[in-house]
């Protein structure tokens, strides 16, 4: 004879594994808090400023004459 099964209750596991797998998921997606994430921004505009104010001018150097 077979086991009987609540269908019931592997509906709801179903349901709960689905979540849990999303969970997951999104976890890796929107893991950053806020605050870590403006840090990181600020950092790398903080880097690209630099970058740029060490660049020379290409419209300056041009104009030798």
């Amino acid at each position: 004879m077979a086991d009987l099964i609540n269908l019931n209750k592997a509906r709801k596991a179903k349901t709960k594994q689905r979540e849990t797998a999303k969970a997951a998921e999104n976890r890796v997606v929107y893991g950053l808090s806020t605050r870590i994430r403006k840090l990181e921004k600020s950092k790398q505009q903080k880097e690209t400023e630099k970058i740029d104010n060490k660049r020379l001018d290409s419209a300056s150097d041009n104009k030798k004459g």
